[in-house]
């Protein structure tokens, strides 16, 4: 072999050499560059997903602890309503119970006072039959007697005669002037509520009139009387002529037909 061979192929040899330790250095080299970045993109998904998973189980959680909060209120109120309902009802049927002994009680006194009441009208009845008085008296026209039934009650240095026919007004007053009496006077509260106690029903005549020419209500003899009358609800317009009754005084028309209270007053107290 010449000397010339051997150096191409010495030098042949070389390159060979070298061109194979840079493929292995190429071949090594490679794999530690590629191994980082395939096993890098699974951790970073695995993280993200870990964290989320965190994220939404922070989030149930907080949830939960609300809604247990939520709920634990709601049961606290509700059994405070429920506390403040069946103290309600306990004071509702305590007072319901106060209202029937209240009712019972009333209605037993009711009971007593209607018998009471019974027993007085009887009698007051029987005083009516038993004060049962027939008046002979003179007729304002033939100058003739005429007889009038009524009732007699008396009390201190005055006497009540209640006419039983029906008259009007003015016929109301001349039957009393006929039988020497006057249409009643009332004088005071006192003697008011004693007239009122002694009618039993219906409504008599009195000697209160409207006074056209004064404007004014006035009592038959044109007298004074202590008796408060409240004239402003007495509308003449509804009629001139007052009546009395149990339970008020009241004015209408003077041509209705009512029995009749005159009066007499005694010069002394009867014995």
């Amino acid at each position: 072999m010449s000397e010339q061979e051997v150096t191409f192929s010495n030098v042949k040899f070389r390159k060979d050499t070298r061109s194979q330790n840079q493929v292995s250095t190429e071949e090594t080299q490679a794999p530690r560059e590629a191994g980082p970045r395939v096993c890098s993109i699974p951790w970073k998904i695995i993280v993200i997903a870990l964290g989320i998973l965190c994220s939404l189980r922070l989030v149930i959680f907080a949830v939960l602890v609300t809604n247990i909060f939520q709920y634990s209120e709601e049961k606290h109120k509700l059994q405070e309503t429920l506390k403040i309902l069946l103290h309600n009802y306990s004071t509702m049927q305590n007072e319901s119970y106060l209202k029937e002994e209240m009712l019972r009680n009333k209605s037993i006194e009711c009971n007593s006072y209607r018998n009471l009441q019974d027993t007085l009208n009887r009698k007051q009845n029987r005083c009516y039959m038993e004060t049962k008085i027939v008046l002979d008296c003179l007729q304002h026209r033939g100058k003739q007697d005429k007889l009038v039934e009524g009732h007699l009650f008396c009390h201190g240095i005055k006497c009540y005669y209640f006419i039983t026919d029906k008259k009007q007004w003015n016929g109301c007053k001349q039957t009393c002037q006929d039988c020497s009496l006057s249409l009643l006077k009332i004088n005071d509260e006192h003697e008011l509520a004693l007239l009122q106690y002694q009618i039993i029903q219906g409504s008599y005549w009195i000697g209160l009139k409207y006074d056209i020419k004064n404007k004014e209500w006035a009592w038959i003899d044109s007298g004074p009387s202590k008796l408060a009358l409240n004239t402003r609800k007495y509308n003449a317009k509804d009629g001139g002529c007052m009546f009395l009754s149990k339970t008020r005084l009241e004015n209408t028309k003077c041509d209705w037909s009512f029995p009749c209270i005159c009066e007499k007053r005694l010069a002394k107290f009867p014995d």
